[in-house]
Order: C-alpha cells, then structure tokens, then sequence
C-alpha cells in the first residue's frame, strides 16, 4: 500500500492545499500588521530602511515555517520580527563602534529627534527591567529563544519541560514586555 501512483498524486494536492492555506493566513494576517510591525522596528532599529527590510526578512521566514497554530500568527510575527532585530544589534556590536562608518558617511543628516532616541533608550530600559521583574524559569526561555536562538524543543530539553511550557513562558515574557512598554504593537 502507499506505492500505487494514483494514490500518491491523491495525496500531493491535499497537502499542497494546506500549504496554500497556510501561506494565505500568514499572508492576511501579516499584512494587518504590516505597519504596526514596521512601526515597532523603526521604534526599535531606529533605522527605518533596516526596519523595512526586517518587515520583508519576517514575512519571508513566516512563510518557511511548517506549523503554525492559527490563534497564534500575531504573537509569531512579532516574536520573528524581534529576533531577527535582536540578530541586528549582535551584528553591530560584532562590527564595533566605527563599523559602520562608510555607510554613515553616505547618510543624509536627518538624524532622528532627540526624544525617538530617548523613547528607544527608555524602552531597553524597560524591557531590561520586566525581564529582571519576571520569574526566573520565564527569563531564562526569553534569553534561550532570543539571544541562544534555541527552538522550543531544545529550550524545553535544556530546562526539563514540555515544549509547551516554554511556549507559554515565551508568550507570557513577550506580552509583559509589550504592556510595561505601553502596547505599541497594538
């Protein structure tokens, strides 16, 4: 069983009709956040092309992702999109103080005001805060999935629960941040 061809080819378009179903989820969901996500990247980069371009990287790595639990997407956007920011700032310190010095150079000299530098800096300040705030198993499953890159089976692994534990742990960090910081993800 399983080998006649004609029962293959009945699998394939069922299948490949979840997968459009999917992408087409992600796709309308994704879009519904589009600006409250790009907003919260240039807010967090300061840099909107870079904000931009990490809008596009997350739609692209969304649409990668095999399983997705559909009361879920909203929470996954912005947890993509946070990680691929928090790869952007390991790739600045990696470059050092002055790596970026060609670049500035060709840089128009709108620099952002003042107080959006300030916003930024007071928002590090309290996502610093709420994850000291939080309990500690919550901060080390923040840490692991956002700084080690860890997938939640391998966090789960590492601290001896269940991969929806950490899920949940995740979640719950991702949304005290997004409250103590004023709910600008909407």
């Amino acid at each position: 069983m399983g080998s006649d061809p004609a029962e293959r080819m009945t699998d394939q378009p069922e299948s490949m009709d979840l997968v459009e179903r999917r992408h087409e989820l992600v796709a309308r969901t994704f879009e519904r956040f589009r600006t409250p996500l790009l907003r919260y990247l240039t807010d967090l980069l300061s840099r909107r092309d870079e904000a931009e371009d990490l809008v596009q990287e997350t739609y692209l790595r969304l649409m990668q992702i095999e399983k997705i639990e559909v009361g879920r997407v909203r929470a996954l956007i912005f947890k993509v999109a946070t990680n691929l920011a928090f790869d952007r700032f390991r790739q600045r310190r990696a470059r050092g103080p002055h790596g970026d010095d060609e670049q500035l150079a060709d840089l128009p000299a709108n620099l952002p005001a003042p107080d959006r530098v300030v916003a930024l800096e007071q928002g590090i300040e309290i996502v610093k805060r709420t994850l000291l705030d939080l309990k500690p198993r919550c901060r080390q499953v923040f840490l692991l999935r956002t700084s080690a890159e860890l997938g939640y089976d391998e966090i789960a692994k590492r601290l001896g629960i269940s991969r929806r534990t950490a899920e949940r742990e995740m979640q719950h960090a991702l949304e005290v941040c997004q409250r103590r910081l004023g709910g600008k993800t909407e």
